[in-house]
């Protein structure tokens, strides 16, 4: 390790901030959006897990107000703060309940990478950009034959001169409808053996030959399909080394991991919970479901479950800031937070009863719907962003040091 760097990581830690501090932030970022939500979203109050939804009022909002890339560096337009305190905001912008499917794509997975893998200039061109509301990435990873075997993807890049002409099919791509921009992962190198070959590109949303196609999903929210034909993207928009894409792709996919959000989002929903079994006459007879032992033995091991999953997210964010960071920990925390909001969803129908299932716009909805949002949208988050088998993989291979 350089002194640099060292010298660098040593400043961090010490910036780290106090319970107090972290306390005082996350109620900023909950009052901030108390006053921003209302205003800046529309037709998203069906989901369960808004993290799906978008909102490029919000965003824009989130950026004036200083909230995205707070641990890059200023000359960047970040704060030059911790990845704890982005984690810290995460988890305060799911409990609010907040879109946030282009914010975590747009920092977590590309504006981390660019970090790791840009060059100056392109870090100069997309990340204050980004920091300021002006600029929403989508993934392009996932296509019809080739989503979890991330190494099969067909669309090609071919150089032409000082362009890549691209042409292929991106599917489940969130945030496509509303992104300026797309992390678009490409063949370089038709000849070359599956993991080799491939290439990360910036590709402008607005470049012609890109058409997207939206479908709604059973959460609520919105995934994509896009396009891509004959799509001339500038050589200067490669990303790090041509035909290394692969490695560079499972780092930002570990980045994505990170899922404090999906921890904020978790917390709402168990609390809201123990404020409904509290009420009065919530077992339907005029007594309180909070007052039955199974009840409350549920409960205590949600929120036990709840509190791992917090434990993992703050570790992984140490540890960033450290200089460290393993595949396994990111696997452990995108597994553990996916099972633990399904299983809140289902404990919560299973103890709530028939009124669970009201939706939002129903007189009989109990918090605007959100149990039964909760319960459509958390079969996906054992899926998104790599399953729970994949998961597993990884935390036995690069964590454990099994064999594959």
């Amino acid at each position: 390790m350089t002194k640099a760097r060292r010298e660098e990581l040593e400043r961090r830690m010490r910036i780290i901030p106090t319970e107090a501090e972290a306390a005082d932030l996350r109620s900023r970022v909950l009052d901030f959006c108390h006053e921003a939500i209302p205003r800046t979203v529309r037709g998203l109050e069906r989901q369960g897990t808004m993290s799906d939804g978008d909102s490029p009022a919000f965003f824009k909002a989130l950026g004036i107000a200083g909230w995205i890339g707070r641990h890059w560096p200023r000359e960047y337009g970040g704060r030059e703060g911790t990845h704890l305190e982005t984690a810290i905001i995460d988890e305060a912008l799911g409990y609010a309940r907040a879109p946030l499917s282009a914010y975590l794509l747009s920092v977590k997975v590309f504006g981390n990478s660019l970090m790791l893998f840009g060059t100056p200039g392109q870090k100069r061109k997309y990340l204050p950009l980004i920091a300021a509301g002006d600029a929403m990435f989508c993934q392009g990873f996932s296509e019809p034959m080739a989503g979890s075997d991330f190494g099969s993807l067909r669309t090609t890049a071919l150089r032409a001169g000082d362009e890549y002409i691209v042409n292929g099919h991106k599917i489940w791509t969130s945030s496509a409808e509303v992104a300026t921009h797309m992390y678009l992962a490409a063949r370089t190198d038709p000849k070359a053996v599956k993991h080799r070959g491939i290439s990360l590109f910036v590709l402008d949303m607005k470049t012609p030959g890109v058409t997207v196609n939206s479908f709604r999903t059973l959460g609520g929210g919105v995934l994509n399909e896009v396009f891509l034909s004959d799509v001339r993207i500038p050589a200067e928009n490669l990303l790090g080394e041509e035909n290394r894409g692969f490695h560079q792709a499972m780092r930002s996919l570990d980045l994505e991991r990170s899922c404090m959000d999906r921890v904020g989002a978790a917390r709402l929903s168990l609390d809201r919970l123990v404020e409904y079994v509290s009420s009065d006459g919530s077992d339907g007879a005029g007594k309180r479901l909070s007052d039955v032992k199974m009840v409350q033995e549920k409960i205590g091991e949600l929120r036990t479950k709840l509190q791992v999953a917090r434990t993992f997210g703050y570790m992984i964010a140490r540890n960033l800031d450290a200089g460290k960071g393993l595949s396994a920990e990111f696997s452990f925390g995108k597994l553990y937070v996916g099972l633990l909001t399904q299983a809140l969803a289902d404990a919560t129908v299973d103890i709530v009863g028939t009124v669970a299932q009201f939706e939002h716009g129903s007189d009989l909805a109990i918090f605007d719907g959100l149990f039964p949002a909760v319960f459509r949208a958390s079969p996906a988050l054992t899926l998104a962003g790599g399953s729970s088998e994949i998961q597993r993989g990884v935390i036995a291979a690069r964590g454990l040091g099994l064999p594959k």
